[in-house]
């Protein structure tokens, strides 16, 4: 009986000091400075209370991800755990931050990959590795491209000249001088016959052939002709082409928006941007004329907003033209989950979708959000704060 009731609180104690861990590994940390080390430019971690859960140390930290946090000291990158540990032994001379439990490490002259419990997925061995794209990652060895992916494994050796990153199901290579194209088994299924080319969009590839540009199928059939001084892959249907130095659309038949504009943005979000002899309007996908030419700058649709500019100050329209946010900020970014960044009088801050200021403008600079945190500048320290303008510095 006696050993019973020792068992259950034995278990009852474990359960407990399992939850408390378990609660640390899922609390957010969040990149702290306190105003009595300033002067130290050290950086450590809070919780949401401010109170400090790892300690000021570090002269650089970038915000937890995948569960561990880039850090640098004395010049140095290295990946600490919420339990202030350092993931291996090894000090890295440039180190990404984590994505999909992978980051990119340089030490000296040898590139590799990481995996966030710090255990190598490949040797520093590359000349360079670029970010993960659909699995794979670009990595240089000898002078020659190839790609490695998730495992660490070579997939595609290195002998291209130049690669661009892997699409859903092909991408472009270059040997000698030309461009084609190859699966993801390292065939070529296009061979390198072309001067430049882009990846497969919307299922059309952008090539240029002599001095022309047209567009071919996964078939590597020539579907639009060979006749655009410059263009750019299709988004929404349509591509943005220039021909005799205007700039128009052509669709996947080759039938076109005729170009005569000056400058001209791709499609998002139906409209696109685009420029009479002195003015920015908006378009849509038969060429009619939707908000009239009358901004001396534009952006592109986002989140059903566009910034517009007129006397050096710039606003926001809807998709009617109607201004919804006034013409009044220095700059204006383009709203991205339902925040803008702005600046006004000289400062930066951040303004809602209805043009209420939900951070101050205050700011010498701002980041933007990334992990629920951005890196803001603030009497010429840097610090982060959350979307509630929460700042995590102790002054």
């Amino acid at each position: 009986m006696q050993y019973k009731k020792y068992s259950s609180r034995l278990l009852y104690m474990l359960l407990f000091q399992a939850a408390i861990i378990c609660q640390g590994f899922s609390q957010t940390y969040y990149p702290y400075r306190k105003h009595e080390y300033r002067h130290t430019k050290k950086w450590g971690f809070s919780d949401s209370l401010k109170k400090m859960v790892i300690s000021l140390q570090y002269d650089q930290v970038d915000p937890f991800n995948d569960g561990v946090a880039r850090v640098k000291i004395d010049g140095k990158y290295r990946f600490i755990d919420k339990r202030q540990r350092f993931i291996n032994d090894i000090k890295y001379d440039y180190a990404t931050n984590f994505d999909n439990k992978r980051a990119i490490v340089r030490r000296g002259n040898g590139w590799g990959v990481i995996d966030n419990t710090g255990k190598p997925v490949t040797a520093l061995m590359y000349d360079y590795v670029a970010g993960f794209r659909n699995g794979l990652a670009i990595v240089k060895y000898n002078g020659k491209y190839g790609f490695i992916n998730y495992e660490g494994k070579l997939v595609i050796k290195p002998e291209y000249d130049y690669v661009h990153p892997f699409g859903k199901k092909y991408t472009g290579v270059q040997i000698r001088g030309f461009w084609g194209f190859i699966n993801r088994q390292g065939n070529i299924v296009i061979p390198t016959k072309y001067k430049d080319v882009s990846n497969f969009s919307e299922g059309l590839a952008l090539v240029k052939y002599e001095n022309l540009y047209g567009f071919i199928n996964t078939e590597g059939e020539l579907v639009i002709n060979y006749q655009f001084d410059a263009a750019v892959s299709f988004r929404e249907g349509l591509a943005r082409i220039e021909k005799r130095g205007y700039s128009g659309f052509v669709d996947k038949q080759g039938w076109l928006i005729k170009p005569k504009y000056m400058g001209v943005v791709s499609f998002r979000e139906g409209l696109a941007r685009v420029k009479n002899a002195a003015f920015w309007g908006f378009i849509d996908k038969r060429g009619d004329t939707i908000i009239p030419f009358k901004y001396e700058k534009a952006s592109s649709f986002y989140e059903g907003l566009a910034g517009v500019k007129n006397g050096g100050k710039w606003g926001f329209i809807n998709n009617k033209g109607n201004m919804v946010i006034p013409q009044k900020y220095d700059r204006a970014d383009v709203p991205r989950n339902g925040l803008i960044r702005v600046k006004m009088q000289g400062k930066w801050g951040f303004i809602n979708k209805k043009g209420e200021e939900v951070i101050s403008i205050k700011y010498e600079f701002v980041n933007g959000f990334k992990y629920g945190l951005a890196k803001v500048k603030y009497k010429n320290e840097w610090i982060y704060i959350d979307k509630n303008g929460t700042e995590y510095v102790d002054y």
